[in-house]
């Protein structure tokens, strides 16, 4: 740059503190003195530019070299010459997190970037002061938790404590923002800060009983349906019968389509009898891709479907057409509204300490009949593609040494409903 030239001086002989003066518009020359540093470390990228605030080059020089003395020792100890504040960071990761969405995937960030947005963003701009994201350490985050659980919005007079996986989402964004930042060159090393302590959070789910009682009133409400309200029914009764057999998330079902099914016999070698059971092909999910072993049974709930969907049609559906689906095709985002009126008219809204219940109760009822009947939870984990730890703080007991096929045991005897022979793509 032309500016860098004027009264150049090289105050260190090796280049790494320059000072130089900038030609003002009229093109006089500025007689403060500006500084460019280089600092020789490996680890070291790019120059910190500034004003020395002085006219005096003795002056100007001692205090370039202060700033190289300074900005050496920061970078030793894992800083960055190009750092951001924090919401500068904020902003520069929100873009570019925007700009890499998918049509499908915007709502999701979305919803990311705006909780960062009020919970993060506010802490650490409004209550930290800005901090630079090279000084932020892992005691910042720690005071974050404590924040975040002691700040949270009131409704009905309760305050709301946001849940451990919550918590965890936004743990998951901030060594995103970290990374960015790792990534862009504002800091030199990625902190490895702590997930916050989780307390203990059981999650609702519904006893044997209670789940009798769900899937005894869907069936009599769908007998009683007038046509108006049928298909809705119909819909509703098997997406909750497959969620509780199968553990999969709702977002994972909403986008099954009938190429992601296949049945597999699992013979048993001793009484040489067959032991079909649904696998489900789950490629939309929060973790990796895997594949599901439904229960005994749930085949029916799939043939229900696909007969009521050719009869519809007056053909075959389509292979790749979404099995929870409107009359045109299109998938059914959401059953989340007529679920909430059938616990509501079945006084199932709240279990027995009074949480709240939604169609992720049947996930936790999956696993927490899985873990009752003895199920290995190692392979539990696996077939609900989440982990361990999970099983353990929020399903209960721990127990090893099963086999496979117990991913599929029951003890619970629901009756079973003899079908005519038929031939199903899957």
């Amino acid at each position: 740059m032309a500016s860098d030239v004027n009264h150049k001086i090289d105050v260190r002989n090796d280049g790494t503190v320059v000072l130089y003066r900038r030609q003002n518009r009229d093109g006089s020359i500025n007689s403060v003195y500006q500084m460019r540093i280089r600092i020789p470390l490996p680890e070291s990228k790019g120059y910190f530019r500034g004003t020395t605030g002085e006219s005096d080059v003795a002056r100007a020089q001692q205090i370039a070299l202060n700033k190289f003395d300074e900005l050496y020792f920061k970078i030793k100890g894992g800083g960055s010459l190009n750092t951001k504040s924090f919401k500068d960071l904020f902003e520069e990761w929100a873009d570019d997190y925007s700009s890499s969405a998918n049509l499908k995937e915007a709502k999701y960030i979305d919803w990311n970037i705006n909780r960062m947005r009020k919970y993060a963003f506010d802490y650490f701009v409004n209550v930290k002061g800005n901090p630079k994201v090279d000084e932020l350490k892992i005691s910042d985050f720690d005071g974050y938790w404590r924040f975040r659980k002691e700040n949270s919005f009131y409704q009905n007079a309760t305050q709301y404590v946001p849940s451990n996986n919550t918590l965890r989402k936004e743990h998951t964004q901030f060594k995103n923002i970290l990374r960015f930042a790792h990534k862009r060159g504002y800091i030199t090393d990625v902190i490895n800060i702590e997930r916050p302590k989780e307390t203990s959070n059981r999650r609702p789910h519904f006893d044997k009983n209670e789940y009798r009682k769900l899937y005894t009133a869907m069936e009599q409400r769908e007998k009683d349906s007038p046509t108006s309200v049928f298909r809705d029914r119909f819909f509703l009764r098997q997406y909750v019968l497959i969620l509780a057999n199968s553990g999969v998330r709702v977002g994972e079902l909403r986008h099954l389509t009938w190429d992601k099914i296949r049945r597999q016999d699992y013979r048993d070698e001793v009484a040489d009898e067959p032991d079909e059971r649904v696998i489900l092909q789950i490629t939309h999910s929060k973790t990796a891709e895997r594949e599901v072993v439904c229960q005994k049974g749930t085949e029916r709930f799939f043939e229900r479907i696909y007969d009521f969907r050719k009869e519809e049609l007056k053909e075959y559906p389509s292979t790749n057409e979404y099995i929870f689906c409107h009359k045109d095709g299109r998938p059914i985002h959401s059953f989340r509204k007529s679920f909430d009126a059938l616990l509501n008219d079945l006084d199932l809204k709240e279990d027995a300490r009074g949480r709240k219940r939604s169609l992720y109760s049947l996930r936790h009822t999956y696993a927490t009949f899985r873990l009752s009947d003895e199920v290995s939870p190692y392979l539990l984990a696996k077939n609900m593609g989440t982990s361990i730890q999970m099983l353990q703080d929020h399903y209960g007991q721990v127990v090893t040494s099963l086999v496979a096929k117990q991913i599929t045991k029951t003890n619970f005897n629901a009756a079973s409903k003899t079908a005519e022979e038929k031939v199903y793509p899957f």
